[in-house]
C-alpha cells in the first residue's frame, strides 16, 4: 500500500491524486458529450466513478465511466466501459486502459458477448512515467467518439 512518511512521498501521493482527478473530469467530460449526444434510449444512464481496490500485485486506482442500455425488449442490462487506471507494484506502476463492450443482445456491427475495443497495458514505470502514460492513454480514449455509432445508436 502507498506509505506516505516524508515529503516525497507526500508530493508524489499529491501528484498522484491531483493528475487522476484531473483526468477523471476530461474522461468523465468525454463520455458526458457522447451520452448527450446519441440516443441511447430509455432508461440508460451513464456512471461516472473512481475506484480504489486491493490487489496482490499493490493498490489500482481507476477511473470507469460506464453507460448502461437496454436492447429493445430486453430486461438484461448492457454496457459500454471506458477505463483507465494505475496500479504501484514493487516491481513499478502498471498503466491500463480499456474500452470494453459488455452486451446481451447483439448491438449495430457486434455480437452478443464481450468485446474490447481498446486495451492498452505498460508496465514497470515510475509513478512520474506513470502518470504521463496515464494522460496519453486518456487522450487516446477521448478520440473514440465513434464507438456509439458503432453499437448503432443514433446522433441526435
Amino acid at each position: 500500500m502507498l506509505n506516505v512518511s516524508g515529503a516525497d512521498d507526500a508530493e508524489s501521493t499529491a501528484l498522484l491524486l491531483t493528475v487522476v482527478y484531473r483526468l477523471h473530469k476530461k474522461l468523465g467530460d468525454f463520455t458526458t458529450q457522447l451520452y448527450v449526444a446519441h440516443t441511447f434510449g430509455d432508461d440508460s444512464g451513464l456512471v461516472h466513478d473512481i475506484v480504489i481496490e486491493r490487489h496482490a500485485a499493490g493498490p489500482e486506482l481507476r477511473l470507469y465511466h460506464r453507460f448502461s442500455f437496454f436492447a429493445e425488449g430486453d430486461a438484461e442490462v448492457s454496457e459500454l466501459r471506458f477505463s483507465a487506471g494505475v496500479t504501484m507494484t514493487s516491481a513499478g506502476c502498471i498503466v491500463e486502459a480499456t474500452v470494453d463492450v459488455y452486451l446481451e443482445r447483439p448491438f449495430g456491427e457486434f455480437g452478443a458477448d464481450v468485446h474490447t475495443l481498446y486495451f492498452e497495458r505498460i508496465d514497470q514505470l515510475s509513478l512520474t512515467d506513470a502518470l504521463s502514460c496515464l494522460e496519453e492513454q486518456v487522450t487516446a480514449l477521448c478520440t473514440m467518439g465513434d464507438i456509439p455509432n458503432r453499437l448503432g445508436f443514433d446522433t441526435r
